[in-house]
């Protein structure tokens, strides 16, 4: 996997997209309609942690009758290295059992779980691996090395993956660089969102507009080493929002960041807005539509929310 597409696997990872036992959406059918119980994404905070370190994470479970919140879900950290010849972003034994995941805890009916970042976080998936037949990670553009997490439903909606950002040590800088660097890094945060709802019930058929906001400081600065000039540079974030519902249809399933090989993202933005389309057809009731909004930064920082949008009869 080359440094330009990492994001966009942190991110089909983070959405769920690592599957197993999930069916598999129908031909035509969009990722941003919900039809069936899926795990959007989930939330580690703090967002990036050292190995040891507690971490609670946070799944996003939506159904079409809403979010589900009192779900049993099987929490495992996967523990597979990485073999020479492989740079898959999740070792494909990570979806099975045995060695290759580590259970994080007993499934409890909750969406949510507080464990500790594996010990060994750096040495599976970053740049100190052990010995043998192994290669280490290569970071993502952000600099970042990542511990997948796998959520697995009790309900056999499919397992999905997180990832975790690991603090590891600059691995093949120069010493006084890696000085420099330790010095003037600051661990990613998890990024605000607030989404702006109708207040009225929506015209069936109608075509509104949402508009996810996240703070100024969210989209946070950073320092990474550049193996060209074997110094300290210093990047921004970029944000990229997903949107989800139960009914109508959105005018992009994602906004924000480029996806790969687009222009470049505007990194001083502070909102994205999203078109949705209401359900039409005729009803002598009110319908009630269930959206999920999930904000993500490029350097795996994650938050969600979910609202009901009221859809009024014809």
């Amino acid at each position: 996997m080359t440094r330009a597409s990492m994001f966009t696997a942190l991110a089909m990872a983070s959405l769920a997209s690592f599957t197993s036992h999930a069916c598999a959406p129908s031909l035509g059918q969009r990722d941003s309609l919900v039809t069936r119980e899926r795990v959007l994404a989930i939330r580690g905070e703090p967002a990036e942690a050292a190995p040891g370190d507690d971490v609670t994470y946070t799944a996003l479970v939506a159904s079409p009758e809403g979010t589900v919140t009192a779900t049993a879900i099987a929490w495992a950290a996967c523990a597979a290295p990485k073999p020479l010849g492989e740079n898959d972003v999740v070792p494909p034994e990570c979806l099975g059992g045995g060695d290759a995941v580590r259970p994080l805890g007993d499934a409890a009916a909750s969406s949510a779980i507080h464990a500790a970042l594996p010990s060994d976080a750096c040495a599976i998936y970053g740049p100190e691996t052990p010995s043998g037949d192994f290669r280490p990670r290569d970071p993502d553009v952000t600099g970042g090395f990542y511990q997948p997490v796998r959520a697995t439903p009790a309900s056999g909606s499919g397992s999905a993956i997180h990832l975790e950002r690991v603090a590891c040590k600059l691995a093949n800088a120069p010493a006084d660089v890696a000085s420099e660097f330790a010095k003037r890094y600051v661990p990613n945060a998890n990024p605000h969102l607030d989404v702006s709802w109708p207040t009225e019930p929506v015209a069936r058929g109608a075509r509104i507009e949402l508009t996810a906001r996240w703070r100024a400081d969210d989209a946070e600065t950073y320092v990474v080493f550049d193996p060209a000039s074997q110094a300290v540079a210093v990047r921004r974030e970029s944000m990229r929002v997903s949107w989800f519902a139960s009914a109508g249809s959105f005018d992009a399933d994602r906004t924000g960041a480029a996806v790969e090989g687009g222009a470049s993202p505007d990194q001083s933005a502070t909102s994205s807005t999203n078109g949705w389309l209401a359900p039409s057809g005729s009803g002598s009731q009110p319908l009630v539509v269930h959206v999920w909004v999930v904000l993500r930064d490029s350097r795996g920082g994650i938050e969600f929310v979910a609202k009901d949008l009221a859809v009024a009869p014809e």
